[in-house]
């Protein structure tokens, strides 16, 4: 399964628990057989304290995006793919291609913006960090949302993030026959 992980938490946020957790969940999915992993970040990246830990370059293809400032809230356009993957962002972002099954990360301390709610309405799943982010969500929205605890091992949370995904996978492959 071909997974793209937008790092974009690296470049909002120096250090913090966002980023552990999201660098947490990559820890578990690197050794995982099934996952190609494709990582979407900016050039600034590295100056995240559990980015710096993860040597991403190595380990699977990267993807660097320059104009963070500009950037950073638009959907990301990868093409190439006629088949379903997965598009999982650490924040409130999408990707415009329509092979895309958009999955985006919910935290506790998510606040609605204009441009968050644009996501959360295109995308296809919600991961949540704990019960308290699903109640921040719009009402509408909640159906979409997954708890998938940080607290876990990284090799668990995996296992249950890859869940969500095939999950997604195979709602997208029936929606689109």
């Amino acid at each position: 399964m071909i997974i793209y992980l937008d790092n974009i938490i690296f470049n909002r946020q120096q250090h913090g628990i966002e980023s552990r957790a999201w660098a947490n969940m990559i820890r578990g999915l690197l050794p995982q057989p099934d996952a190609q992993l494709r990582f979407i970040e900016y050039a600034n990246a590295i100056g995240n304290d559990e980015r710096f830990r993860l040597d991403l370059a190595r380990r699977g293809h990267l993807y660097v995006l320059r104009n963070f400032w500009l950037t950073q809230w638009l959907a990301v356009n990868i093409n190439g793919y006629d088949k379903p993957f997965i598009f999982h962002s650490s924040s409130c972002r999408v990707c415009s291609s329509p092979h895309a099954v958009n999955i985006i990360t919910v935290t506790d301390s998510y606040k609605p913006t204009f441009f968050s709610h644009i996501a959360i309405s295109r995308c296809d799943h919600i991961i949540c960090t704990s019960r308290a982010a699903v109640r921040l969500l719009p009402r509408n929205f909640q159906s979409k949302a997954t708890v998938v605890s940080t607290k876990k091992s990284n090799e668990n949370i995996a296992l249950s993030i890859l869940r969500v995904y095939r999950r997604a996978l195979a709602a997208k492959a029936h929606a689109t026959r």
